[in-house]
């Protein structure tokens, strides 16, 4: 295949496929010029970092170029996932909801550099190869979107042996495949291919620190974000750095581990283990803070708009304006959900959590749950539980009759 563009821009991981496509964008794609862009939204390391670099320059990348974007992932979706405690069946959309900032910022590097050719590494079978083409649709005007691996049915096995052919070097396969992002980590292996396979301890990639057998944390929300953190007196602030230290302490606690099976938009089920810490701490504190300060009404409606936006964000409606209406009813509903929440840890589970805000509703002036109110009495009380069957009462007649 032969393609216009003399200049080409590949989505970078410097994994085995995202490797394979420099070589393979110029003998089959006609591109003499290509970037390499790597975007990170939170959790590379320094060494990551130069490890990426090195692998760009190895596979002989003309430019490569490192965008952070750790800010946008937070302000645009991590933000608005913990204010509505989304998840998918339990899975807080640990990496996936990363690829549509990285696929949005390597477009605009793009347009910004005259590139009109994006190459990524999704296969045909996941819910990626939608996220990348829905921003080059969307934002990349005259950007067209390619992903060889999927066009060509590409193998891992045609990969390994088109590096070595190039004398390009490649590590042996891994047992176990990782996805590591600032909101949790993604886990396959031969085990996950299976319905009652589990990995065993030594593949988790967070790994239990034996000598720590209890703890306790202070998150402090403000409108709904964790602002700041207190371990073991040392407190830390801003909200990305809250997640850091969760996840951090978390991991080395064993929390937040887990298996999760769901259906790709093709329709394919797939099954991965996932390591959740920060997104379980934060949800289980956020979600108890709510019960405190918000009305049942509140509560129980949001939870319905909040599966929603994960839906959005999973299925790669990044753009559509549902989106952008769910997120602003979320901001309204965190108004008072600001305070301290102190959670007790223990391996493997969080144990309990207390809430201190002055919003309340739990000790609210003039009543006790149970016990008393001052502002109604026990007549008002009966009568209100009569009125309360009535209609249930005379649907239970008109059915008996």
């Amino acid at each position: 295949m032969t393609n216009k563009h003399d200049k080409a821009i590949i989505a970078f991981s410097g994994g085995l496929d995202t490797s394979m496509l420099v070589p393979y964008m110029r003998e089959n794609y006609g591109v003499s010029h290509i970037t390499t862009c790597v975007v990170d939204t939170g959790a590379m390391t320094e060494a990551d970092k130069k490890a990426v670099a090195d692998r760009a320059k190895e596979v002989k990348s003309d430019e490569h170029v490192y965008i952070d974007a750790t800010q946008a992932f937070y302000d645009e979706i991590i933000k608005y996932l913990i204010f509505g405690n989304v998840s998918r069946d339990g899975y807080p959309l640990c990496v996936g909801s990363e690829r549509l900032i990285q696929a949005r910022e390597t477009i605009r590097f793009a347009s910004k550099n005259n590139i009109y050719l994006m190459a990524h590494g999704s296969t045909g079978a996941g819910n990626d190869q939608y996220r990348f083409d829905l921003v080059a649709h969307v934002e990349g005007k005259n950007i067209e979107s390619v992903a060889p691996v999927r066009e060509f049915n590409i193998k891992r096995e045609f990969s390994q042996n088109f590096l070595r052919e190039r004398g390009i070097s490649v590590s042996d396969k891994a047992k176990y495949s990782y996805n590591v992002g600032l909101w949790g980590v993604s886990i396959g292996g031969e085990e996950t291919h299976q319905a009652q396979g589990l990995i065993p301890e030594h593949a988790w990639h967070g790994q239990v620190d034996t000598r720590i057998d209890s703890a306790k944390v202070k998150i402090t929300f403000e409108q709904g974000e964790p602002i700041a953190v207190e371990v073991d007196g040392k407190t830390t602030e801003g909200a990305i750095d809250v997640i850091r230290t969760l996840g951090r302490l978390g991991g080395a606690m064993g929390i937040g581990r887990h298996y999760h099976l769901g259906t790709s938009i093709p329709g394919k089920k797939g099954r991965l283990a996932f390591e959740s810490p920060a997104a379980d701490i934060l949800y289980e504190a956020h979600r108890t803070l709510e019960k405190h300060v918000m009305t049942q009404s509140q509560i129980f409606f949001k939870q319905g708009v909040a599966q929603e936006l994960g839906r959005l964000i999973h299925e790669a409606y990044f753009y559509d304006p549902l989106a952008d209406d769910i997120r602003a009813f979320l901001t309204s509903s965190q108004k008072r959900v600001s305070g301290v929440c102190t959670v007790y840890l223990k391996p493997y589970r969080i144990e309990s959590v207390t809430a201190d805000t002055p919003y309340d509703l739990l000790t609210a002036s003039g009543s006790l749950y149970g016990e008393f109110s001052d502002y109604y009495d026990a007549r008002d009380a009966q009568g209100s539980a009569k009125l309360h069957a009535y209609e249930q009462l005379l649907y239970a007649g008109r059915k008996n009759k």
